[in-house]
Parts: C-alpha cells; sequence; structure tokens
C-alpha cells in the first residue's frame, strides 16, 4: 500500500466473478478515492478477461500470482462457498487482507480456519454483510437504541429471492439451497443492531419450488440473548420475472410503535403511538460502495475491519444450527 498523499492508495485484487455480488463490490470500489483494482481473477479466462475489461484492469490466469503480487494490498473474495476458506487462507498466508462474500463459509471449522489465519498473519477480515451499511438500516439501529418505539418485543425479517441456479443450487459448490444463501444478512443485521446472540432456533426447511436439489424454503423461528423473539422467512420464493433478484425487510415490534425496514428500497417506516407516522427515504442506496469504503478506512488506520470474521462466523454457526434443527424436527440451542 503507498503511504505517501492523502488518502493512501489501496489496491485490490478481485478473486472470482462466481458470485454476482463481486461486480457490484468492484463497481462500488472504484467510486472510492485512493482505490484501484490492480487485477482480477476468475476460473474461468473468458468472465476473468471481461470482468478486467469491465473495471479498467488485467486479467491474473494465476490465482497464487495474483496473491504473491506486492502491487495487491487486498482481495475481495467472491468465488463459490466452499472455496472462500481455501482462498482468503491462501490470501492471508501472503500478507493480504481480506474481503470475503458471505456465507463466510459452509462449516464452523472452516470460517474458524479463516478467523485464525487472518488473525495470525496479522491482516484484516471483513465479511461482505453490505445490508449493514445501507442509510435506512442505520436509521433502523438508531431509532431502535434511540427508543423510539420503547422495548423491542419482536421481530419478524424477510429475505426473499429469485432462485439463483448455477452453482447455488449444487450443494458440493455451495453448501446447502436458500437457507445458507439468506439467513446470513438479516442474522448479521440484528445481532448489530441489539448487541446479542442468537441463543436457539428452530426451523422448517424443504424444497418445495423448484426442482432442485437443495432447498428452497425456509422458515425460522430463533431466540436471542435479550429474549427477542424472531421469526425469518429465507425463501427462494420470487418467481424468475420478478422485478429484483431479493429483498431484506425487517419489522422490529415495540411497546410504543413499529420500525419497519425495507433495505434494499432504502426505506425505513416508523409508526410511533406518540408523534404518528413517517417515513424516512434517503436520496439514494449506497451500501456496496460504503462497505468497501469501511474496508479499505480499516487497512488504512490499522483498525477493526466490521463486519468482521468473528461476525461471519457467528452467522454460519446459526445457519448450520437451522439445518441441524431441520433434520432433527427440533429447536437447536447455538453454541458458540
Amino acid at each position: 500500500m503507498t503511504t505517501t498523499g492523502a488518502p493512501a492508495l489501496v489496491r485490490l485484487g478481485i478473486v472470482s466473478f462466481a458470485h454476482h455480488h463481486n461486480y457490484g463490490f468492484a463497481a462500488g470500489a472504484l467510486t472510492l478515492p485512493g482505490v484501484e483494482i490492480g487485477a482480477v481473477w476468475d476460473e474461468d479466462p473468458a468472465i476473468g478477461t471481461a470482468a478486467a475489461d469491465q473495471f479498467g484492469t488485467t486479467f491474473e490466469p494465476d490465482l497464487d500470482n495474483l496473491l504473491a503480487r506486492d502491487d495487491i494490498d487486498a482481495v475481495i473474495i467472491g468465488s463459490e462457498n466452499v472455496h472462500h476458506a481455501r482462498h482468503a487462507i491462501a490470501a492471508a498466508n501472503e500478507g493480504k487482507h481480506v474481503l470475503c462474500e458471505k456465507p463466510l463459509a459452509t462449516t464452523v471449522a472452516d470460517a474458524q480456519a479463516m478467523v485464525d489465519a487472518c488473525e495470525r498473519n496479522g491482516v484484516k477480515l471483513q465479511t461482505a454483510f453490505p445490508v449493514r451499511f445501507t442509510p435506512s438500516t442505520v436509521a433502523l439501529r438508531k431509532a431502535v437504541r434511540d427508543g423510539v418505539i420503547g422495548t423491542p418485543l419482536a421481530v419478524a425479517a424477510r429475505n426473499p429471492g429469485t432462485c439463483p441456479h448455477q452453482w447455488f443450487v449444487d450443494p458440493a459448490l455451495s453448501g446447502g439451497g436458500a437457507v445458507m444463501d439468506h439467513t446470513v444478512h438479516v442474522v448479521d443485521v440484528l445481532r448489530w443492531i441489539f448487541d446479542a446472540e442468537f441463543t436457539e432456533v428452530y426451523a422448517e426447511i424443504s424444497t418445495r419450488i423448484h426442482d432442485i436439489p437443495v432447498d428452497d424454503t425456509g422458515l425460522l423461528m430463533m431466540k436471542m440473548s435479550n429474549g427477542l423473539p424472531v421469526s425469518l422467512d429465507t425463501s427462494w420464493s420470487r418467481p424468475g420475472n420478478w422485478p429484483t433478484w431479493g429483498g431484506v425487510t425487517i419489522d422490529v415490534i415495540g411497546e410504543e410503535g413499529v420500525l419497519s425496514l425495507d433495505a434494499f428500497a432504502d426505506v425505513l417506516e416508523v409508526a410511533e403511538t406518540r408523534n404518528g407516522t413517517f417515513t424516512w427515504r434517503p436520496t439514494d442506496s449506497v451500501g456496496d460502495s460504503e462497505m468497501v469504503r469501511g474496508f479499505v478506512d480499516a487497512i488504512r488506520n490499522d483498525t477493526s475491519a466490521e463486519p468482521s470474521g468473528i461476525d461471519g462466523l457467528r452467522t454460519v454457526q446459526v445457519t448450520l444450527a437451522a439445518y441441524e434443527s431441520a433434520r432433527t424436527e427440533a429447536p437447536v440451542a447455538i453454541a458458540y
């Protein structure tokens, strides 16, 4: 990383475009001052070359070479879920900071190994949870903490979407279906808002909509350490012609009102029994770029990268507990 001038130049390497989110993360990175994409890699040379052209950089056909380059400070990993650990650990061993697509890994052991490797090598590990960074989500957290609706009583959340097909429905690459894909965003946001852990989950998981070898329907009932009950729909239930590929909505029900978040529309509706109802609507959504900005700032300032690798690990633990609950048809206590 170049240290002269302000801001210090941070050069990123993009590791795989298997997950479409990495296109948004790369585009968001290029909106930031002092950030360059030094090279990209993808297992498919055609995809990698096209992405290099799109983002004004070069395609590196050998991942080991990209990770070893002195002109790369950090990587953004968007490979298939099962490859996250291998790619992140290899990057950490080369001294590269890591921003990794969710879910952080498909097993608790792999997620912990990623955290350990980054700590051992003195590099940052951030989990890609851009929902935290939308202005409406930030406003939701502030409203809860300011007591706008009094004491929270319950949370009802949904993260539905269209079925992404491709490798997402191959359990050998994805590690699971809709529950693996869509549990983590809401779990992370609620941990962040309430500073509390999930302690128990009961899940109904099945394949009802698509002819695929992984789950496409998930309904989770969870408890948090602060006593809050949480319901979550994680299903790939949207038809293919739905105008957006997914969405995150969260209703926080309190003693004195309700907060309703639509993170993708970037809207927070506040219904207060004391002061009436209004809608908070910012001008635009900047989740991807603000998430990458936080990662870059952590590198420049040597501060903690948030959401951290531990945050990603915790969401993996909740997700896998949900699968265990569905398998055993019983609530599962979540051990940390």
